[in-house]
């Protein structure tokens, strides 16, 4: 496509958004197979030469839903960078599929990627790595409706929480 002069500075003046495609609707995979290659290979894709691992990281309690990846340099250093929207759009699409109603549905969730095929994965329905951000009662509360699961199953650190908040509040 070739645009005219007046066009041109049409589009220069409104920004670079004037040019911008709309995004595509992201697919909806029906497996969690499907799902974890997804985000696997994207993740890989933020990789630059010389680097060869990473750590995808999701903490998803209640509506608070954030994830990360860091990157581990030739010389040691850690680069932090935030995953494409999509990564933690198919994390959330993972936990719901994964979610059984005598466990629960994961909280957590740590893939170590080395390669394509070299990766290892934890999805956690009891523990929050400490370095992950803090879980707050309101937190679980709605973590807790939106994927009920048996007294037994909630963990000791959540249990205690909500009690400390529950008192705390009257």
């Amino acid at each position: 496509m070739t645009l005219s002069r007046p066009e041109r500075i049409e589009a220069l003046l409104a920004g670079p958004q004037r040019l911008a495609r709309e995004p595509q609707p992201r697919e909806q995979l029906e497996s969690l197979g499907a799902i974890e290659r997804v985000i696997i290979d994207t993740t890989i894709a933020m990789l630059s030469p010389g680097q060869k691992f990473a750590l995808l990281w999701s903490l998803q309690v209640g509506e608070h839903a954030v994830a990360g990846v860091q990157i581990k340099e030739r010389d040691g250093t850690v680069t932090n960078l935030m995953p494409p929207a999509e990564v933690l759009e198919y994390l959330t699409d993972h936990k719901r599929m994964s979610y059984a109603p005598d466990t629960g549905a994961w909280l957590s969730a740590e893939i170590f990627i080395a390669g394509p095929t070299r990766y290892k994965t934890n999805y956690s329905t009891g523990t929050v790595a400490d370095w992950m951000p803090e879980v707050t009662a309101d937190d679980l509360t709605a973590e807790f409706a939106a994927f009920p699961r048996p007294d037994a199953e909630i963990p000791d650190w959540a249990r205690s929480q909500l009690e400390w908040a529950t008192r705390k509040t009257g």
